[in-house]
């Protein structure tokens, strides 16, 4: 029978990762490797979208030092990130740099910030707001104090109405499009009600959009993972949270101190990048929780899924930061910190792939990744005795596709469907609730769990192997074209800052079957012209700093139970 591939790909680049240690970091540097970006007319120019994709992922989840040293001699040459950078080596400098244009700007101008001393250490709060509209801290850093960036002929423009593109030399009639609609051109001051509504009627789809024949606009629309739609003309893009219950079977801690504060800890209603209470999340999920336990500290726990057109980042963060004399937030180590998340649910829609309904009956065929090693369990291997068996094969971790990396390497195992028949149900009829996606999380941490440990105790000869807490879950339905994700994160440290992991930059998958499903449904990293973008992000998420023997932090669940 003839038979169809399908190869959808959607782009993954390599991560570096780096110890949170400056000391380490500043050992085992490898500036060199990323691209230097070129300052030019108060702008960062980069020579390609593929330059400045691979620049922003290696500097997503570097090290502290690196950061800094990559934009600090740009800062010194002149350039004002919207968000900068600031650490406990440049702040002094910084302040001196920013406290230029802030007292230039309206908003500053026109409020009684105008009459705050220059030591009124409230003077940047507005850097707060700024990220509900661009929440990526290293993204924010790129663009300018204006929220611009040039790459190759093309000027990209950030507002708090979705993203404005034009060639570099058309930036006047950008700017007179923004003026004619009256959106503002200063991301710092908020446009108006009005001209907001006129913005979302005018262009109400997701994604790319005409304006005139020089100028195009760009929004994420918002869809609830409840599938009841989006775009957000009002509300505050934090349904579905309520109490944070641990699931039964998640990993838990021994640490009585933790647990006492966990326990006691009420759950946050994280913020969604709300701006002026209006075109929530227009550039993706945001969601922040802060835990201000000091005048000058706090505790900000994270998870996002953030589009920029220009660049894609999913995944969670915890940060213990200190606000030093000159007014800015920066990241100071602590004690401890923990990032721990039970769930991160997000999923992949791709235009339905077979009629055949035989393609989604795999279930049988199991593929686990762990300790650099693949191991499948299916039909018409030998290995071991009966229908059903064994094989193994080599394979680096870091060569997965990002999604299906875990800390510690850990434990990924993918699935034709999730092993429970109602559920499949659920989900191949199109209905995908917050209730099944509870139900998806306890089938996760109880059945899925005993049953995956079962089975790599017989395929590693190890009757005493348990599954490490850092794990990822894939539950394929090609029939829908639908690919959900569940990973589960358990990650610590000392004497630092901040714990963050990355999920996803926009993963290369590539997809092939058959057509009367005789073959597996695979998945593996690989080169394409079709994107599809990971959305429908729900999370249970605790982010907790220890400084001395007390522990602060925030708990918090979305669009999940």
């Amino acid at each position: 029978m003839r038979k169809i591939k399908l190869i959808i790909c959607l782009f993954v680049l390599a991560l570096f990762t780096y110890s949170c240690e400056d000391e380490l970091a500043e050992k085992n540097s490898n500036q060199n490797s990323i691209s230097k970006a070129t300052l030019k007319n108060g702008r960062l120019w980069f020579q390609s979208k593929e330059e400045f994709s691979k620049t922003f992922q290696s500097l997503a989840d570097a090290s502290e030092y690196e950061i800094y040293n990559y934009f600090q001699p740009l800062y010194e040459k002149g350039f004002y990130s919207l968000r900068p950078i600031v650490t406990e080596k440049n702040e002094e400098f910084l302040y001196n740099h920013y406290i230029k244009i802030v007292k230039n700007n309206e908003l500053y101008r026109t409020s009684s910030r105008s009459s705050m001393d220059e030591d009124d250490e409230s003077i940047f709060d507005y850097l707060d707001d700024l990220e509900d509209i661009v929440g990526d801290d290293v993204f924010a850093a790129f663009l300018n104090n204006e929220a611009e960036i040039v790459i190759a002929d093309d000027i990209y423009k950030y507002t708090d109405v979705g993203l404005f593109i034009s060639k570099e030399d058309k930036l006047n009639i950008l700017i007179d499009v923004l003026e004619n609609k009256n959106v503002s051109t200063d991301i710092t001051i908020p446009t108006s009600t009005s001209a907001k509504q006129s913005i979302l009627n005018e262009f109400p789809n997701d994604g790319l959009s005409p304006v005139n024949g020089d100028v195009s606009y760009f929004r994420v629309l918002y869809l609830a993972p409840d599938d009841s739609g989006g775009g957000g003309s009002s509300g505050s893009g934090s349904s579905g949270g309520g109490s944070y219950t641990p699931t039964p079977g998640a990993p838990t801690s021994t640490d009585p101190s933790y647990n006492a504060f966990i326990n006691n800890l009420t759950s946050c209603n994280p913020s969604s990048g709300t701006f002026g209470n209006f075109f929530f999340n227009i550039f993706g999920d945001n969601n922040v929780c802060i835990d201000k336990y000091e005048r000058r500290r706090r505790v900000k726990t994270k998870a996002f899924n953030y589009n920029y057109f220009i660049g894609f980042h999913l995944g969670v963060k915890c940060v213990h930061q200190y606000r030093g004399w000159t007014g800015f937030w920066r990241t100071e180590a602590t004690d401890e910190i923990r990032l721990v998340v039970e769930a991160a649910q997000f999923e992949y829609d791709l235009d339905k792939l077979l009629g055949n309904s035989i393609i989604n009956n795999n279930s049988q065929i199991k593929d686990f990744y762990l300790n650099n090693q693949r191991i499948n369990y299916g039909p018409n291997n030998i290995n071991v005795g009966g229908p059903f068996g064994f094989s193994y094969s080599n394979l680096n971790h870091s060569s997965l596709p990002q999604i299906f990396q875990n800390n510690g390497m850990g434990l990924t195992f993918e699935f034709f469907g999730t092993g429970w028949t109602w559920l499949d149900s659920q989900i191949q009829g199109g209905i995908n609730s917050s209730l099944n996606a509870k139900k998806l999380n306890e089938h996760f941490y109880s059945t899925l769990y005993s049953e995956t440990t079962s089975l790599l105790r017989s395929a590693l000869n190890n009757n005493s192997y348990n599954a490490p807490a850092n794990r990822t879950f894939s539950a394929k339905f090609p029939e829908n074209g639908k690919l959900i994700v569940q990973k589960a994160v358990l990650d610590q440290g000392f004497g630092i800052g901040i714990r963050q992991k990355t999920f996803d930059f926009g993963a290369e998958i590539r997809f092939n079957a058959s057509q009367n499903g005789d073959n597996s449904w695979s998945i593996s990293g690989g080169q394409g012209s079709v994107l599809t973008r990971p959305k429908k992000l729900r999370v249970k998420i605790i982010g907790a700093a220890r400084r001395g023997s007390a522990w602060h932090g925030s708990k918090f669940n979305k669009d999940i139970q």
